[in-house]
């Protein structure tokens, strides 16, 4: 792939956490000990009531930190199917999110950017213990010069605010910022903020949301340290 104006001219490259430098495929056998068998089905609906949840309060301005978020998602999903539980098994599962590896591919494309010296940061709904544990955990913590979260916006992403936490950290225009994620929501967000976006994208041919905002590039680990111009 050859890298785009925009991504090679990237004086910082910003990254998602959940999903993007980190795998969520671990969370199907965490889950399937509240309900065995059935783990991938609660796995998957907990992640996109999370996500369901963090818009809604964004939206409404009833905000409550990601960890609390996650737990509210956990128990409600629960709920719904019909899973019986306790307030410590929720605690235990919910923990894994402190604990997932990185994909397959993030150290390396991690080592090479790191190489070419522009800052590298991580920008997340996660709460600031969420982030320091969760890198610590993986092993990534080193190669990340500032760790942004939402918290300090008391909002979500996609919300303006919270890409203005990267532009504002490293005092530079949206253009100039690179971001990476894995998420088709988020990529939109960036893109609208004006961020030079490589959307890893889960499966080819995944769609992009159509709201106006261009469709930005779809790459993967593999291909990252070249699209911003390192190799």
């Amino acid at each position: 792939m050859e890298p785009a104006a925009g991504h090679r001219n990237a004086l910082a490259v910003a990254f998602d956490l959940y999903g993007t430098l980190l795998d969520l495929a671990p969370l199907a056998a965490v889950c399937d000990r509240l309900a065995p068998g059935r783990g991938a089905e609660l796995s998957a609906r907990w992640r996109a009531r999370q996500l369901e949840y963090s818009w809604l309060r964004a939206a409404m301005g009833t905000w409550a930190d990601f960890w609390q978020v996650t737990a509210e998602a956990l128990a409600a999903v629960c709920a719904e199917l019909g899973i019986a539980t306790d307030g410590p098994a929720l605690a235990a599962v919910r923990d894994a999110w402190l604990r997932l590896p990185p994909r397959d591919g993030v150290a390396e494309a991690l080592e090479a950017l790191a190489a070419s010296r522009r800052p590298l940061l991580v920008l997340s709904n996660a709460t600031t213990r969420m982030l320091g544990a969760s890198l610590q955990a993986a092993g990534l913590g080193r190669w990340f010069d500032q760790l942004l979260s939402t918290d300090a916006v008391r909002t979500f992403k996609p919300a303006p605010a919270v890409y203005a936490l990267a532009a504002d950290a490293l005092r530079l225009p949206p253009e100039r910022i690179g971001f990476v994620t894995a998420n088709a929501w988020d990529a939109a967000g960036a893109t609208a903020f004006g961020f030079s976006v490589a959307w890893l994208r889960p499966t080819p041919g995944s769609p992009f949301p159509r709201l106006g905002v261009p469709t930005p590039v779809a790459t993967d680990w593999a291909d990252i340290p070249r699209l911003f111009g390192t190799e």
